[in-house]
């Protein structure tokens, strides 16, 4: 740990509608999707980590229960969209935590040099209240929030992140160039068979 008080929250709490089947229990490089994020984020600059999961998808627990862990949250609310499992999270770790990365299940190719170059944006730019990671000019995630930001992402609604509190202060956001192509979600069969097959071209 290195006490920056920055924790990371992974939104696992999605139905899967696109794909059929639960995206984040497929396996991709010897694990699942989930394993895969919950792995590069426990590598990285945080303090803590939660993860927010469906409890009607069967085996998500167990999953999201590994070693590094340190709170599985049920949503028993998935059915509200996005917005409650950023919620829950958020809940979850509102007085241990001075700032929040969000990090989805659904992106296997996002690694700890995402997270980490957000975290570091963050430590670098007090003064900003968002960091916002950007590819080639593209925004994505990781999203970071500071604390003063939780209040406001308490009040969001429906299937969104963090977007209407980042376009509320974007005055207040610092945005993270990655420089590489954005990370692609793997919403859907065609998805995730691109996935793999990129991987077997490398």
């Amino acid at each position: 740990m290195v006490n920056n008080g920055v924790w990371a929250i992974i939104l696992a709490a999605g139905f899967s509608t696109r794909m059929g089947k639960p995206k984040m229990l497929l396996p991709f490089q010897g694990e699942s999707l989930l394993r895969r994020t919950i792995g590069q984020a426990l590598k990285s600059r945080i303090d803590g980590l939660i993860v927010v999961v469906n409890p009607l998808t069967k085996n998500i627990v167990m999953e999201a229960n590994a070693e590094g862990v340190d709170q599985v949250v049920l949503n028993d609310r998935a059915f509200e969209g996005m917005s409650s499992s950023l919620k829950a999270g958020l809940q979850a770790v509102y007085d241990k935590a001075k700032s929040v990365v969000f990090l989805l299940s659904d992106q296997p190719l996002m690694s700890v040099r995402e997270i980490n170059t957000v975290v570091e944006a963050h430590l670098c730019q007090p003064s900003y209240s968002i960091v916002q990671a950007t590819y080639q000019g593209c925004k994505g995630h990781p999203v970071l929030f500071k604390k003063e930001m939780f209040p406001h992402l308490l009040n969001i609604s429906g299937d969104e992140g963090g977007k209407s509190v980042i376009a509320q202060f974007r005055q207040s956001v610092y945005y993270a160039e990655m420089n590489k192509e954005p990370i692609p979600d793997v919403d859907t069969p065609s998805d995730y068979l691109r996935l793999i097959n990129h991987l077997d071209s490398e």
